[in-house]
């Protein structure tokens, strides 16, 4: 396990280490300056840090089964405008092209009317490094965007029940596919200090360049999360099932992820 944490970590490089010091560098200094300015304060920003025993991505692994670290930071106003960055250690396959680090850029709205809690943004995948022009890459253009959007409500009940359901639509899906629809229902709740959750979402990509024939499938992820201190652990099992599957059934890894997290 040791090796598989160095090596997860030289995968880095330095571009996830600068936004790791950068995020909580400036998370830090942003705590230690709102103490000077007032409490109506329109801004504010937020950091994350996050470490998983993998890092799978609407049920497909996107880190080879290995574990990934991943670090954000966010801006929201007041008014409900948000933009933020995220990036996560990857591992695709082994040729000269091969990226090791997921960036992404993303900028929305959120608010709500009453109990309803809506969101509406853009969101840019950008891959480091990577370059689907290089022989023996076996991959199209990795890069793509996303409009995403959701809409949730909390009952004011026993367990704090909570309902989202989203959309996530892009023109051009991984490995220069052609347009895809992702739609997902979460629902989660509260036991005393342990709050189970589940997804059940559906993704269907046409084809293009990578895969012709385009492909569709259902994927949920059942779990439960818990906070200690600062830090939030969590525990799930995600699974993939089969539709016209990419890449083969080892794109998808059924079974137990863990993570802990911690924001600022």
């Amino acid at each position: 396990m040791k090796n598989i944490f160095q090596n997860t970590l030289n995968q880095f490089k330095g571009s996830l280490l600068i936004a790791l010091f950068g995020a909580v560098f400036f998370a830090n200094t942003s705590f230690a300056g709102g103490h000077e300015e007032s409490e109506s304060s329109p801004h504010e920003w937020s950091a994350n840090m996050a470490i998983l025993s993998e890092y799978s991505f609407r049920g497909i692994t996107q880190s080879n089964e290995d574990p990934a670290i991943q670090v954000g930071i966010d801006y929201a106003h007041e008014t409900g405008f948000y933009v933020g960055f995220w990036a996560s250690s990857v591992e695709f396959n082994d040729g000269p092209n091969a990226t090791q680090l997921e960036t992404n850029f993303y900028t929305g709205y959120g608010g709500s009317v009453g109990s309803l809690d809506y969101d509406l943004g853009f969101l840019y995948y950008y891959y480091p490094e990577e370059s689907a022009d290089e022989p023996g890459s076996g991959l199209g253009e990795q890069d793509l965007w996303e409009v995403y959007g959701s809409l949730g409500t909390a009952f004011d009940t026993a367990g704090e029940p909570s309902v989202t359901v989203g959309f996530a639509y892009s023109p051009d899906y991984y490995g220069s596919d052609g347009d895809s629809i992702y739609i997902y229902g979460d629902f989660g709740f509260s036991l005393g200090p342990i709050s189970p959750y589940a997804t059940v979402a559906y993704l269907d990509v046409e084809g293009d360049k990578t895969t012709p024939a385009g492909y569709d499938y259902v994927h949920y992820v059942i779990g439960a999360s818990t906070d200690i201190g600062q830090f939030t652990l969590d525990l799930y099992w995600s699974d993939k099932q089969e539709g016209t599957d990419h890449g083969g059934s080892g794109s998808g890894h059924d079974g137990v992820i863990f993570g802990i997290s911690s924001s600022w």
